[in-house]
């Protein structure tokens, strides 16, 4: 194991690749129309589209620390999945300007509600998009080309968060805090 130190002096746990692990969400839901749409986030440097991830939490399990970074960034709550739906690479921009090779793991999350009111609400935007229009504005080339399958196959979704075990934390759609 190494470490990265941000500029603010945190530091990040590298695994034996020297890769980065992050968890992710990739937030969903059938509209009134039936439509399947994908939640993006905007990232808070550089503004580009994304789905919420971060930095794995001690103590929590991947899909619950996932959660928590869709709440946290993009003021969601939902049904997630316990099983990981796909994994990315990407390369994660230090506060010093270095770069760490990332790899996420990303759980699928049926959305139930959005908050008019989040932590990061002043530092992102979010916005629902087709999956094929979600896949034009995704910055992670790896992620995108998921959710390219996902538009032949959307009910992939569905199965991971429905058919397996799964956490709820939409009882009454009211966040567990």
């Amino acid at each position: 194991m190494n470490s990265a130190m941000t500029a603010s002096g945190k530091a990040m746990i590298v695994g034996d690749t020297d890769e980065l692990q992050q968890v992710g969400v990739l937030p969903w839901r059938i509209g009134r129309d039936g439509e399947r749409k994908i939640l993006l986030i905007t990232s808070r440097r550089r503004g580009q589209w994304i789905t919420p991830r971060g930095l794995p939490m001690k103590g929590d399990a991947p899909f619950v620390a996932a959660s928590r970074k869709a709440f946290e960034e993009a003021g969601i709550i939902g049904d997630i999945s316990t099983v990981p739906v796909t994994t990315y690479r990407h390369t994660k921009i230090l506060d010093d300007g270095s770069q760490v090779a990332c790899r996420v793991t990303v759980f699928g999350m049926n959305v139930c509600g959005t908050l008019t009111h989040w932590r990061q609400k002043e530092q992102r935007h979010r916005r629902w998009f087709s999956f094929d229009v979600a896949a034009d504005k995704l910055f992670d080339i790896e992620l995108a080309k998921f959710v390219r399958q996902l538009e032949a196959e959307p009910e992939h979704l569905e199965l991971c968060c429905f058919d397996r075990a799964r956490l709820s934390v939409s009882d009454n759609c009211k966040p567990e805090v």
